[in-house]
């Protein structure tokens, strides 16, 4: 509903200006001798940086649904302003920025005294900073900061109107998975326009987990998404009530990966053959590979939800199976927990037969930040008989 919009767009204007007010005062202490607005803006970046991120989100939000409006032809309603703006109208910004005020401060400026305050406030908000940080980086960690093509598809498979409610649930599954401007706008819109309960939710909470502040309306104030009364009365009466559990086990996966569009859609540019005894190192090298573009397929990234160790069998090694046949290439990390990996030669006898390039690139390069890799000409893998080794005793 737009009036619940509007008074939600002015609510979080009012609560932006308030925060603002806050954290400029905080930081009147550490003022350098000579100062402008922005230098107030950069301390306002550095000493409260997931709240400036925060009102920058805000913004983005409120431009994006001002643009919808705009471009129907609509009268203007959502006026959040930028943070710079929202900065420049609070009335501690404009009385310290006056010439008087400055005259004032410079005057009595004590440089060991200022040197002091940063020191104790830097002590106060560095713990605080850091709780954010790492809260938000272990999320990102289960996902691929890369915005594959096959990303349109299944969001627009999920917007078909014959696309089940069951579809969905496995369609947003699947998008958790990417950290990008694009995903993080769709489940926006998801958290506002949903109208099962389930979806919206999981749309809601995976925001939340990545630092992000959505508003989860109540479902009174939610427009149904439809004209048609048969339609309505779905949407009201079953639609919104309909929930389904997935079952995380392997054999789900195959099914879904056999049968299902928003698992045979997808591809990967390398798939990455390591022991899971190095995570670490396999976890740095997936966060370049994505900084270059690289959508990579790595089982304990794209389908730990499904693949536990424990519950190894068949139906995983199907599952790696399709997803060989989905990538391009394939990174062989060259470890000395992988040279001894069963699962490694497979991966390497199955890429091999598929006529499609090598990669290797060592563990201990990696971990000193050389992240080249080169064409794998070693054939010790070779194995004509590699269909019949032991792979789910000693999975690694």
């Amino acid at each position: 509903m737009s009036g619940y919009t509007k008074h939600m767009c002015d609510s979080d204007t009012f609560k932006a200006k308030n925060d603002l007010n806050k954290f400029t005062r905080s930081i009147i202490t550490i003022l350098p001798y000579d100062y402008s607005s922005e230098t107030i803006v950069e301390l306002l970046y550095k000493y409260y940086p997931y709240e400036m991120f925060l009102i920058n989100e805000k913004h983005r939000y409120y431009s994006d649904k001002e643009k919808s409006l705009t471009s129907r032809g609509r009268k203007s309603r959502y006026n959040f302003p930028s943070l710079h703006s929202l900065t420049k109208s609070l009335s501690v910004h404009n009385k310290l920025i006056s010439n008087d005020y400055k005259i004032q401060h410079q005057q009595k400026f004590d440089e060991t005294k200022q040197l002091e305050n940063i020191k104790t406030f830097s002590i106060e908000r560095t713990p605080k900073i850091k709780k954010v940080v790492d809260k938000i980086e272990k999320a990102k960690q289960k996902t691929q900061q890369v915005e594959p093509e096959f990303l349109d598809s299944l969001m627009g498979l999920y917007d078909r109107k014959n696309t089940s409610q069951k579809d969905k649930l496995y369609i947003i599954r699947e998008l958790q998975k990417y950290y990008c401007p694009k995903v993080i706008r769709f489940f926006s819109k998801k958290v506002d326009t949903e109208f099962n309960n389930q979806l919206r939710e999981m749309a809601f909470f995976h925001l939340q987990s990545l630092g992000f502040q959505p508003v989860l309306r109540k479902q009174k104030y939610m427009r149904i998404p439809s004209k048609n009364e048969k339609r309505r009365d779905f949407l009201k009466n079953i639609y919104m009530k309909e929930r389904y559990n997935i079952k995380e086990i392997p054999q789900e996966l195959e099914y879904r990966i056999e049968n299902s569009k928003e698992q045979k859609i997808k591809t990967y540019d390398f798939f990455i053959s390591h022991s899971s005894a190095d995570y670490s190192v396999v976890q740095m090298l997936v966060q370049h590979l994505n900084k270059n573009k690289k959508n990579i397929y790595c089982d304990w990234i794209n389908d730990n939800d499904y693949l536990k160790r424990h519950l190894a069998g068949e139906a995983t090694l199907n599952v790696i199976l399709k997803r060989l046949q989905q990538s391009k290439e394939l990174i062989f990390v060259i470890s000395e927990n992988s040279l001894k990996s069963n699962w490694c030669k497979y991966e390497l006898n199955e890429v091999y037969l598929q006529k499609k390039e090598i990669y290797f690139i060592k563990k201990e390069d990696i971990e000193t930040g050389n992240f080249e890799y080169s064409r794998y000409k070693n054939d010790w893998f070779i194995d004509a008989s590699y269909k019949q080794m032991n792979l789910f005793e000693m999975a690694t």
